[in-house]
């Protein structure tokens, strides 16, 4: 039983704004807390042939931030993180800064000869080499982390974590975030082929070869459960699944598999599933599909067009990819939205949550230089004596043709065509925001990535924040700070707050980016042991029972009561009040039953049991 001493505190919104200059992108941030991050809102291409990268907003659909790249090579990606943008091209990589739009470094590439699969996740961007097994962290300082062997195609989850698998060796292996090495703990079944994909948040082997799939765990595989189809060995399986459905392509049968592979509160997959959805699919040239949402991609290289399905495999919409030279590529950017790059950087496909698709131009046509008129040759004059000076000039003949111009030589070039600007607006969302707190600490550290400039610098941040719990408060940084600490947020009593942030430039606030931290959840726990002599006892073998209670509400009444497996022992309890952490110490219900297991009760928790000894 339990009651408050204390009323509730009123729960109040909490809001915090930020306005800065962005030049500087912080290099060492405070610890992130999972799941409040904000993710990257849309995704870089680059246009050799312009020399730009140019940022396509993924939720209006429209270019918004442009720079010029000296050197762009034809195929260069473009993989960002908070705070910069890497153009991966085939000799090196540029390095710009987001806000700025100004470029920092160009190093060389750390792998040459092979074209990498890009990553974008809340622990960096990468780039993995499948051949060569190189996973590279992108920065200014790349980490260049060996498999030891080739890969499948990479995975990454929410925390961060870059996860393969070895082609050769079956070994499952992952880089944490931050981490400088790899580790390898789990393996699959030997000579066994398949692949990695994420659903539910973790990391699940599809095996190919026994046509079942399993979670993988901290130290092995969990319960193998059946696909219900057959999956051929040249199967393109999704590295991520849309509401609980695997995409499983069939390339030579020229279907997909839609498979329920729902992971559980527990971690586990569903023995009892619904049966697969089979989509029969055009004859094409299908890359490995891709989700959007709760949307599957798919790219025809075949018939150049993007289609989407729903879960149930309905198709949702067709759209045919702008024609240019090259092959174009499909990307799942950080946003969980799908973009198809042009195989010449000139247009990107925008695919959204819905399965809805947005052909986007990168960069408009570059007008055409006005064209001089050609003369027609003129009929060669007859021979005639000098004109005097005093004698008038003769009209020509009237031909009934027009007379030409005097044809010019070494007439200038015109001008070269630059792009034109891109209008001045409100900057984006200030990105990746987080907020580091924990139980022990009382001050909350609020870290946050650039926001896109969208045609001017980033100006400033500003900040506001309130507290359930009552504490709010604003204020004001410089704008090359990407951080704030907020003092006390969890001084005395841990309460919900939440965060928000805003750039601003030239034309105004942008959008925010809000955070809301929330305290762990207490577990309430009593721990029981055989405490000091009982003085208050006339016994010399009489001990107190030694009781520490964590995790209560704070503040807060409780009976607490002994129990033992001796017959007819009763007692009438003990009352105390938790203090401001929701903890308890105590002393008392002396006891001297040698071999009797003795226990405590309080508030509906058990303590352990303890066996009493002399």
């Amino acid at each position: 039983m339990s009651e408050r001493k204390h009323s509730r505190w009123p729960l109040l919104g909490l809001v915090i704004a930020v306005v800065a200059t962005a030049t500087l992108a912080l290099t060492g941030a405070a610890q992130q807390v999972p799941g409040l991050e904000f993710i990257s809102p849309g995704h870089w291409i680059a246009n050799p042939e312009a020399g730009l990268v140019v940022h396509v907003d993924g939720a209006t659909k429209k270019p918004d931030t442009q720079m010029s790249v000296p050197g762009l090579t034809p195929g260069s990606q473009v993989v960002q993180d908070g705070t910069r943008g890497y153009v991966v091209g085939e000799n090196d990589v540029t390095i710009f800064g987001k806000s700025t739009l100004s470029v920092e470094a160009t190093v060389p590439a750390p792998v040459k000869g092979e074209r990498p699969v890009p990553i974008e996740t809340a622990g960096g961007a990468y780039s993995v080499f499948r051949q060569s097994g190189q996973i590279v962290r992108l920065g200014l300082d790349p980490k260049v982390i060996s498999a030891g062997g080739p890969v499948g195609p990479p995975v990454a989850t929410s925390d961060g974590t870059v996860w393969v698998h070895r082609t050769d060796s079956g070994e499952i292996c992952k880089v944490a975030r931050g981490a400088a090495g790899i580790d390898c703990p789990v393996v699959a079944p030997p000579g066994h082929s398949g692949a990695l994909t994420v659903s539910g948040g973790r990391v699940v082997f599809v095996d190919s070869t026994a046509d079942t799939m399993s979670v993988v765990e901290a130290k092995g595989l969990g319960s193998a459960v059946k696909l219900g189809i057959d999956v051929p060995p040249d199967a393109r399986i999704a590295t991520a699944d849309a509401a609980g459905r695997l995409a499983v392509l069939d390339p030579s049968g020229n279907r997909m598999h839609l498979v329920e592979a729902r992971v559980d509160e527990k971690g586990a997959l569903a023995e009892q599933r619904p049966p697969a959805a089979t989509v029969p699919l055009p004859a094409g040239e299908y890359d490995v599909p891709a989700v959007s949402g709760e949307s599957v991609v798919l790219l025809d290289h075949k018939s150049s067009s993007v289609r989407t399905y729903d879960v149930e495999g309905r198709e949702k919409h067709t759209t045919s990819i702008p024609q240019e030279k090259g092959k174009p590529e499909i990307v799942r950017g950080e946003d969980a939205r799908v973009y198809v790059d042009g195989g010449e950087g000139k247009h990107v496909v925008v695919v959204d949550k819905d399965g809805s698709l947005q052909p986007v131009p990168v960069i408009g046509a570059k007008p055409e230089a006005p064209q001089q008129p050609v003369p027609q040759a003129a009929d060669k004059p007859a021979d005639k004596p000098a004109v005097k000076p005093a004698d008038r000039p003769v009209a020509p003949p009237n031909t009934g043709r027009p007379v030409p111009p005097p044809v010019r030589t070494n007439q200038p070039k015109p001008p070269p065509q630059t792009p034109p600007p891109i209008p001045v607006t409100p900057p984006g969302m200030p990105q990746n925001l987080a907020i580091a707190i924990s139980t022990k600490q009382v001050d909350a550290t609020v870290t946050w990535g650039a926001a896109p400039a969208n045609g001017a610098p980033v100006t400033a941040y500003h900040i506001s924040w309130q507290s359930e719990g009552g504490r709010s408060g604003s204020a004001s940084v410089p704008g090359t700070t990407l951080s704030y600490v907020v003092k006390g947020i969890w001084q005395g009593t841990d309460h919900p707050f939440t965060v928000t942030v805003v750039a601003q430039n030239s034309a105004g606030p942008g959008t925010p980016a809000t955070a809301r931290q929330v305290p762990p959840q207490s577990i309430k726990k009593i721990n029981l042991t055989k405490g000091s002599l009982a003085p208050a006892c006339d016994r010399s073998d009489c001990y107190w029972m030694h009781i520490v209670m964590t995790g209560f509400e704070p503040n807060t009444w409780y009976k607490v009561d002994p129990h033992s497996t001796a017959p007819g022992y009763s007692n009438p309890g003990h009352s105390l009040t938790t203090d401001e952490q929701g903890s308890a110490v105590l002393d008392a219900f002396y006891y001297h039953g040698a071999g009797h297991t003795v226990w405590v009760t309080a508030g509906g928790v058990e303590s352990n049991r303890l066996r009493w000894t002399e």
